[in-house]
């Protein structure tokens, strides 16, 4: 039977990636009006945020689901691990498709990179535990997925939410400054 301490890590890691999917449509939804330009990058940082929080919800949901028909822990947790690695090297495809890296700073470009290795990190960890090699088709690999992913929302909800502020920092203190020079003459 499965601890119930990793059914409720489970329940908070769903509830978790609920919240962040909806704040980010809030954002996604508000900042149009606040902003001047919608960039491709602002709107693939929101489509990360919300296609990887509802996958997880679901992958949560998914394992929830299973644990109550009484199944092995092993079972469990290579079912789930299949599913966790198929949901990532699904959205490694996707938004690989969807990259535009002609435009961005040389940093975003190694940061993107970074945490494509990462995914796919995890999509090879989750396909060992699922097969059980080098795992024995255990709870860890498969929640490590989870945080990796919510950090990867983490991330992409920030650079959602700081890029617009710093535009307008950057703005104002452009403006003060052509203040300051006409004021200098």
């Amino acid at each position: 039977m499965t601890p119930l301490k990793e059914m409720s890590q489970i329940i908070v890691t769903l509830e978790s990636c609920v919240v962040l999917a909806g704040f980010a449509a809030i954002v996604g939804t508000l900042q149009p009006k606040k902003t001047r330009r919608i960039t491709k990058g602002r709107i693939v940082s929101l489509a990360m945020i919300i296609y990887i929080s509802l996958v997880n919800a679901l992958l949560a949901a998914f394992t929830l689901i299973l644990a109550n028909f009484g199944i092995s822990d092993q079972t469990l947790w290579s079912a789930s691990s299949f599913a966790m690695s198929l949901a990532t090297a699904f959205s490694i495809t996707y938004l690989w498709i969807k990259k535009r890296l002609r435009t961005v700073s040389k940093i975003s470009k190694i940061i993107y990179f970074a945490l494509f290795g990462g995914a796919g990190c995890m999509v090879i960890i989750n396909l060992l535990n699922a097969f059980g090699l080098g795992f024995n088709r255990e709870y860890g690999p498969y929640f490590l997925s989870f945080v990796f992913n919510l950090f990867i929302v983490g991330y992409a909800f920030t650079r959602l939410l700081m890029r617009p502020l710093w535009a307008v920092v950057i703005e104002n203190e452009q403006q003060h400054a052509r203040k300051s020079q006409a004021g200098t003459r």
